[in-house]
């Protein structure tokens, strides 16, 4: 039996995804995410730390994370 947990995002930001993945093949925005984080994954490219920091702030600075 597997076990989940929960993300939560800011309904904003859900129904940007929402219109963003209009008319693609993703049946939800949880699947949308899915695939982004495993791509992502197995991608060789990697981010700075600093990269990190600068996409992180400009998400908290669009307000959909705190």
């Amino acid at each position: 039996m597997s076990e989940y947990t929960t993300i939560s995002f800011k309904k904003e930001f859900v129904r940007d995804v929402e219109a963003y993945i209009e008319g693609e093949n993703f049946g939800s925005v949880k699947e949308f995410v899915k695939h982004l984080v495993l791509r992502e994954m197995e991608s060789d490219d990697e981010i700075t730390e600093e990269e990190a920091r600068r996409i992180g702030q400009r998400l908290k600075d669009l307000g959909y994370v705190d």
